[in-house]
């Protein structure tokens, strides 16, 4: 079977460029960087079936699960792979069926009306996962897969997005008002949880950054007000980065939507190294590497949008574009500015990547 990634340079993984521009430096060539690849898309990528995830855990079968990922990043050329920590949150979700093709899976949602906490009563009677029960069965296995010069970064969901969708999005915020405990317990139990959990990535070997995904904001403002999320939620992202750097790791924060109103308080107060996840309709990357680019890592920036729909020839030129405007003085990685869903063509998020290996002399044009 012909061989979908034949075409790219020979892999040369050095997780120390991703290191450098976490320090907003300029290493020899801007690394590729991605918070996720949908499973869809590595299928259409691979020279083979991929192996499904064992129902049973069974050590080397999922051993073999992982290293046919790992190997799939490496050959992309990534200088590292995102591991992450399945934590048991009972969460009560909607169904609906798939509209991608070949969909390996459905669509969830939550509630955003109501959660199963809506009370202090239901706080003692929820099921609390204990740090115990977490699941780093698939990290582990996948950074034993880890090629010479690849590491891991480990990631785990956020406190905003957690709590509000344990209490529901709606509920949490009329609590912020009207019970403000309610929402401090609920806020502080999921953080301990998660404090945990980077605490154990922080023994794994080879995890030299730590990667929290929490979306605090939508088009135009944050979900909540400024002063509500450094009341409640960025001390935990505090506590979360000074685990980090304690430890001599990086501290990523992966955050959807219009978060501008508290940038000064994720980079001076949290302190944060670098912040993924951007859309051109709220802010363009350049123009963010532009604003903030001297005080904290930018990473990613093509629009999702565009390699969902547009032309290969436009995922190339806007590539190129970004690369040009954001890569001359360092502290820039280049991904999608979001994730590469199952909904993105192959071929784009491929154009994608060959435009990044073009830019760093690593292909022909």
């Amino acid at each position: 079977m012909d061989d979908p990634l034949a075409h790219l340079p020979e892999p040369q993984p050095d997780v120390e460029r991703l290191k450098t521009i976490l320090r907003r430096g300029r290493p020899d060539r801007v690394p590729l960087f991605e918070l996720a690849i949908a499973e869809e898309v590595l299928s259409e990528l691979h020279p083979g079936p991929l192996l499904p995830l064992p129902a049973d855990g069974e050590r080397s079968r999922l051993h073999a699960w992982a290293d046919q990922r790992v190997r799939l990043w490496w050959r992309l050329g990534y200088d590292y792979y995102r591991v992450r920590v399945d934590i048991p949150f009972t969460i009560e979700y909607g169904q609906a069926s798939e509209g991608a093709p070949a969909a390996v899976v459905g669509r969830q949602w939550v509630n955003e009306q109501q959660g199963l906490i809506q009370t202090r009563q239901d706080i003692k009677k929820y099921p609390w996962p204990s740090p115990d029960s977490f699941g780093f069965e698939q990290a582990e296995a996948a950074i034993a897969c880890l090629p010479d010069g690849m590491e891991a970064i480990g990631f785990s969901g956020g406190v905003l997005e957690w709590a509000s969708t344990l209490m529901g999005l709606e509920h949490f915020m009329m609590m912020l008002h009207e019970e403000p405990d309610l929402v401090r317990e609920t806020v502080d139990r999921v953080g301990e949880l998660l404090l945990a959990a980077f605490e154990r990535f922080c023994t794994m070997p080879k995890v030299f950054a730590l990667w929290l995904g929490d979306d605090m904001g939508f088009k135009t403002a944050t979900l909540i007000s400024p002063d509500h999320l450094r009341e409640y939620i960025l001390p935990w992202h505090r506590r979360f980065a000074e685990l980090a750097h304690r430890t001599g790791r990086f501290f990523l924060l992966h955050s959807c939507g219009c978060v501008e109103s508290v940038m000064p308080d994720l980079i001076d107060d949290v302190g944060i190294d670098g912040k993924h996840s951007f859309e051109d309709a709220i802010v363009p990357v350049e123009e963010f590497k532009k604003r903030w680019g001297e005080r904290v890592a930018v990473l990613g920036g093509v629009d999702v949008d565009l390699l969902s729909r547009a032309p290969r020839e436009a995922v190339c030129r806007r590539t190129s574009e970004i690369l040009d405007r954001c890569s001359t003085d360092g502290g820039y990685a280049c991904g999608s500015g979001n994730s590469v869903t199952n909904y993105v063509p192959a071929d784009s998020f491929l154009a994608m990547v060959e435009t990044v290996h073009r830019f760093n002399g690593r292909m022909a044009s």
